[in-house]
């Protein structure tokens, strides 16, 4: 008797029954928005990481705060650094812009 082939196609990646079961969870967005931040904070370097006090992530646009007018100067000069590296390595999320902006508050 021989045997049976097993049907191809019945094995899942580990990302997508994660992103399959925090969709159901109702917590994909967070867990989007706490990848694009880890992504930000590694390509901002140390310091300006350190000023970075939030990421949010909206319609596709990812808007950043930072605590002193020094850092928004400085990110200004790096936005597009920033946003064709959040393109490259995000690019299941379609991020189309980025947005910076001054916190009113402190470090979250």
């Amino acid at each position: 008797m021989r045997r049976r082939k097993k049907p191809e196609g019945g094995t899942f990646e580990l990302g997508q029954l994660l992103e399959g079961a925090l969709k159901q969870l109702g917590v994909k967005g967070d867990y989007d928005r706490f990848r694009v931040e880890q992504k930000c904070r590694a390509a901002l370097g140390e310091k300006a990481a350190r000023a970075l006090t939030r990421v949010d992530l909206r319609k596709r646009t990812v808007h950043l705060e930072f605590n002193h007018s020094i850092w928004l100067q400085e990110m200004n000069y790096r936005k597009g650094e920033v946003l064709k590296m959040l393109q490259r390595d995000l690019p299941e999320l379609g991020i189309q812009g980025l947005s910076l902006g001054l916190s009113r508050g402190g470090r979250i």
